[in-house]
């Protein structure tokens, strides 16, 4: 395989790169910021009620839920960030595992990542293991086409 070969088939991956980079990049840096009604909203979807089962406090009528959004609306007000507002909810009901989303440190930042590196990896064994396969790259031989010849003998010979 030749050296410009080379070049002109890794021109596809570094064109994927610079994309997937300028779209983590988009997404990273283009957001706006929420206004405190947006913020409290927004937390309160991630935070389970502690009277419900599986309902966000955001959609629930029960006064534990009430009672959490009030709390939500004052800690914005008092200039928590909304990981500190999560951490003091889940601190205010032990035992309760109130978020719905899992935090991205610690053992939890396992089921963020993996489903990643088992992506990179699927996509690098894909790579490795088809990166000499060309289409067409098999050529017929006399071999092949008398097996064929004889294949197609024997069958016109039993009819």
């Amino acid at each position: 395989m030749s050296a410009a070969t080379r070049k002109v088939g890794w021109l596809p991956w570094a064109a994927m790169a610079v994309v997937v980079i300028g779209a983590l990049a988009f997404g990273t840096f283009a957001q706006h910021s929420l206004t405190p009604s947006e913020r409290a909203q927004h937390v309160a979807d991630t935070i389970r009620c502690p009277s419900c089962k599986s309902q966000a406090v955001s959609s629930s009528d029960t006064p534990a839920s009430q009672a959490v959004r009030v709390l939500i609306r004052e800690r914005i007000a008092a200039g928590d960030s909304d990981e500190e507002i999560r951490d003091f909810v889940d601190s205010r009901y032990p035992g309760q595992h109130l978020l719905l989303d899992p935090s991205g440190s610690g053992f939890s930042g396992l089921v963020w990542a993996l489903p990643v590196v088992v992506v990179v990896v699927a996509i690098a064994g894909l790579t490795f293991r088809f990166r000499d396969w060309r289409p067409g790259a098999l050529a017929v031989t006399d071999d092949d086409r008398s097996l064929v010849a004889d294949a197609l003998a024997a069958e016109d010979a039993r009819r």
